[in-house]
Parts: C-alpha cells; sequence; structure tokens
C-alpha cells in the first residue's frame, strides 16, 4: 500500500513540479483533450486528463518514467502502454482522495501552522533559506494553488498517518498508527517456532506406462472404435429437419448440403468429413451422449436424424466402415493415452497411488532409501518450514514451492494436514498435489522447535509485517470501493482514435 499511496512530501513535489515534455503524441493527431472523456470518478467527482490536473501531471510522470525503463509510445504496443499510465496515474489520484474523504469524515482539518510549514519550502532559496523576494514574485493565484495542493497532502497525510504510522517516534514506538499487542505477536511468532524437514519422493501423473495404457485400452476399445462420417451443422432443430428434407427428397446432395448450409463448426470445411471421429470424441459432440449409439450404428451412406449437439444441430452421414483400433499401432496408442487422460484420469491416479502404497511398503521393510532404489524413483528434500498457509510473510515465506512437484502444496489443506501430523522418522501416507500432477510420499527428517523469530526481534520484525498485512487490506478497501468509478474504456477507445 506505501507504494500506492505517497507520502505527504512527495504529494507537494509531485503536484508543483514542471513537467516540460509532450504526454501523448496521440492528441496531436486527433484525440484533442476536450473530447476525451473522463478517466474516472470518486464519488461522483470527475477524474479528467487535462492540462493542470492532478490526472494530467501523474500520467505524464508514468509516462515518462516507463520510458525511462525502456517501454516504448511509439510501437504496436504504445495503446497498452499508454493503459498501464493512465491506470497507474488514476489509482494515485484516487487513493489520496479516499483518503481524504476518510478524513473529513472525522471533521479534522489542516491547522495553519502546520500548512504553513509545508509551504514555506516553497519559497527557500538556494542557499536554504527563505526568499521574500521569491515569495512576492509568486503570483497570487499560484500561492493558492499551492495552498489548496497542500492541504489536500495533509488532509490524506493525516488518515494515513494514523492506519500505518510515521517517521515520528516516541521512544521506540511510531507516534502514530495503528498497533500490535504484544500477545498478537507472540501469537503469530509462535505459528513460526516449529519448522519441519522432509525427504520425498514424486511419482508424476504426467506420463503412464504403455503397458498399462494397453491393459486399460483393450476393456475400453468400443470408445476407441474410429468411424467414417460426415456432418453437416446447423444453428437450430428446423433448419436441420429442411435440409434433410431437402436431402432425402433429392433436391440437393448431401455434399451441396455441407457447401452450402452447414456452418462447419465441426468436420472439414469442403467434405464435412470428422477427424476427430473416434467413439468418445463423437459422444462428446453431442447434447445427449446416449445417442451416440445411433450414429455409430449408421448403415454406409445412411443419414441420421437431426441431432443437438453441445452447440448447434446436426446430421450425419456414414461414409464407410468403422475401424476397430490396434494397440500395437503408435497412433491407436496415443489416441488411446489422450482417451485415458481427458475422460479417466483416474486410472492414473489411481495406479500411481498404488505404487506410493507399494513404495511406503517397502520403505517399512528396508528403509525409505532402499526403496527410492528399488522403485527408480529420486529422492529429494525440502528446506525446513513452518506451518504456513499459502507462505505468508506473517509467518515467515519459505522457498518450498521451488520445487516443482511442489507447486501448491502451501494451499493444499490435505499436504499440510499428512505433512505436520508425522512425527521424526514416519512416513506419510501417498498424497495427491494436483497443483504439480504427481503424488507424493513423505518423510520427515527432522523438527525444529526454536525456529522463527526470536521473542527479542518479534515486536520490530513482526510487528512491521503486521502493519503491511493491514496496508494490503486498507489498499484493497480503497481500490475496491463502490465510491471508484472507472471509465477507462471509454477514455482509451476516444484516446486512440478507435472511437471518434
Amino acid at each position: 500500500m506505501k507504494k500506492g499511496l505517497y507520502s505527504i512530501g512527495g504529494i507537494v513535489i509531485l503536484l508543483i513540479a514542471a513537467f516540460i515534455f509532450v504526454l501523448v503524441p496521440a492528441l496531436a493527431g486527433g484525440a484533442g483533450e476536450n473530447r476525451l472523456p473522463a478517466y474516472g470518478s470518486y464519488n461522483g467527482v470527475p477524474i479528467k486528463f487535462e492540462e493542470g490536473s492532478e490526472f494530467y501531471s501523474l500520467a505524464n510522470q508514468a509516462v515518462q518514467r516507463m520510458e525511462q525503463q525502456g517501454y516504448s509510445f511509439n510501437g504496436d504496443y504504445a495503446s497498452f502502454f499508454y493503459s498501464m499510465a493512465f491506470s497507474q496515474a488514476f489509482n494515485q489520484v484516487v487513493g489520496p482522495m479516499a483518503l481524504r474523504d476518510l478524513t473529513a469524515q472525522s471533521g479534522w482539518l489542516a491547522p495553519d501552522s502546520a500548512v504553513d510549514r509545508a509551504l514555506i519550502n516553497q519559497y527557500y532559496n538556494e542557499s536554504g533559506e527563505f526568499s521574500q523576494a521569491l515569495y512576492n514574485a509568486t503570483p497570487d493565484d499560484t500561492k493558492r494553488k499551492y495552498q489548496e495542493q497542500v492541504e489536500n497532502a495533509l488532509t490524506a497525510g493525516r488518515s494515513y498517518e494514523d492506519l500505518f504510522g510515521s517517521f515520528e517516534s516516541f521512544g521506540s514506538k511510531k507516534l502514530y498508527g495503528l498497533k500490535s499487542s504484544s500477545a498478537e505477536i507472540e501469537f503469530i511468532r509462535q505459528m513460526g517456532t516449529e519448522a519441519h524437514e522432509y525427504e520425498y519422493v514424486a511419482f508424476s501423473m504426467k506420463t503412464f506406462p504403455d503397458e498399462q495404457t494397453k491393459e486399460f485400452a483393450k476393456s475400453h476399445s468400443d470408445k476407441l472404435t474410429k468411424y467414417d462420417l460426415a456432418v453437416v451443422t446447423v444453428n437450430d432443430e428446423a433448419k436441420a429437419k429442411d435440409v434433410l428434407k431437402r436431402i432425402n427428397n433429392a433436391e440437393i446432395t448431401f455434399e451441396d448440403a455441407v457447401t452450402t448450409y452447414s456452418t462447419k463448426t465441426t468436420g472439414d470445411s469442403e467434405s464435412g468429413k470428422i477427424t476427430q471421429n473416434r467413439q468418445y470424441q463423437i459422444a462428446g459432440l453431442l447434447k445427449d451422449k446416449e445417442k451416440a449409439g445411433e450414429i455409430t450404428s449408421l448403415a454406409k451412406d445412411a443419414l441420421s436424424e437431426p441431432v443437438e449437439l453441445n452447440s448447434g444441430w446436426a446430421i450425419f452421414k456414414c461414409a464407410g466402415d468403422a475401424v476397430q483400433p490396434d494397440f500395437e499401432n503408435a497412433d491407436d496408442l496415443k489416441a488411446a493415452t489422450n482417451y485415458i487422460y481427458s475422460n479417466e484420469k483416474g486410472v492414473v491416479q489411481d495406479y500411481y497411488t498404488a505404487r506410493a502404497n507399494d513404495f511406503i511398503a517397502a520403505a517399512a521393510t528396508s528403509g525409505y532409501n532402499d526403496a527410492c532404489a528399488k522403485f527408480g524413483v529420486e529422492k529429494q528434500t525440502t528446506p525446513s518450514f513452518a506451518l504456513n498457509w499459502n507462505n505468508t510473510t506473517l509467518v515467515g515465506k519459505s522457498n518450498v514451492e521451488d520445487k516443482p512437484e511442489l507447486k501448491g502444496a502451501l494451499t493444499n489443506e490435505n499436504f499440510l494436514n499428512e505433512a505436520f501430523k508425522l512425527g521424526e522418522g514416519e512416513v506419510s501416507t501417498p498424497i495427491t498435489l494436483a497443483s504439480s500432477d504427481a503424488i507424493l510420499v513423505l518423510r520427515c527428517s527432522g523438527i525444529n522447535k526454536e525456529a522463527g523469530t526470536s521473542a527479542e526481534d518479534a515486536p520490530r520484525l513482526i510487528g512491521d509485517e503486521i502493519a503491511n498485512a493491514d496496508a494490503v487490506v486498507v489498499n484493497s478497501a480503497i481500490q475496491n470501493s463502490p465510491k471508484i468509478k472507472s471509465n477507462s474504456a471509454e477514455f482509451m477507445a476516444v484516446f486512440t482514435g478507435e472511437k471518434r
């Protein structure tokens, strides 16, 4: 959040800085400022891209910053980059507006003395001393503008400091900001004091042995039979009946219907031939899968009645004889593998779960390392980590999920339950991690009950993390406020010249 809402000094400097470059080359080519709609609004107040506005200045700054980082505003991605810059500027405008709104609800007003202290900085000379001459030379309307900007900055800053603190302290405590109780800090500290380490093996479900594929496919060969079919697809049942009637009355041929009437949502665009022609693929096209039998039982050259697809309607024609699969053939074996992974993934999971259970039994008999050698799997290790849902910085982030097999582990309730109930030396049951497509077997190799942040460092370190977490929540609340309305799509359409 602190990056999203800038400091008081930053606000003042930002708003009064002189931007000497032109923001948008595109404006000169068509979309003039006066024709641009408001980018959005806060609580009904429009936020417009017009010279002299805060949004204009911040958008300029965002473009300049992005150009310095290597973004090109003249190439194919210029529109996208401008959109990024405007979005950043809009967030920087509405954030302080929301904070000023929050402060206003409390009735707080910026003291004249505080305003004067901030304003005097604008009239220092090069020696760092107040210059009466510089003050006198400043036009009155510019002075009023400075004062308004400072008052706005102080008003936004008041709620910001009350929520998140400032650099001002009393002893070792920040003078302002939400405070964390010692009990809260200690509770969070304790969450990270017990860290576990594991050895593990991973049975990847991304591949399935050919012999297992053949064994399963032979008992499901009907699903993998190939059919020689062509199809005419139309949008509704009435049209399908009309086309079928015309074919049966010899007014048109089936081939003519493909060319003239078919929407060609499936099948070859010229012949209508279906290439995804296995039984399970044909059934997958139909809204009522049970009707697949009516289509696959068609005699050669016969036509089906109109049948409803998942989208639209169709008339099928049998163009040739069915071909039974041969799983010694590479194409049929590949088709069987695709069928298993698209429709019967549980078969793969069951196979590797059984392998994992056999591994566990072997580990209990001959030891974990011998079981790794016997099953040809590589033993890997985790770093030490505490029970920490979603790997939050409050408890202490770890790099556990850097291991590909452990991707998603720290948001998997079953993984965390199984892992942290193990005593040292104990082996887990098979743990399925869908996010990494693997089945794991863990062995707890060590437990450190004095890990994490020390009690002495906790008030400083964990206290700061609590404040950061609070800031993220508040920032999210501000950005999702119903008072914030975005008109970015309309704005960008006019800005880029797509809409005139």
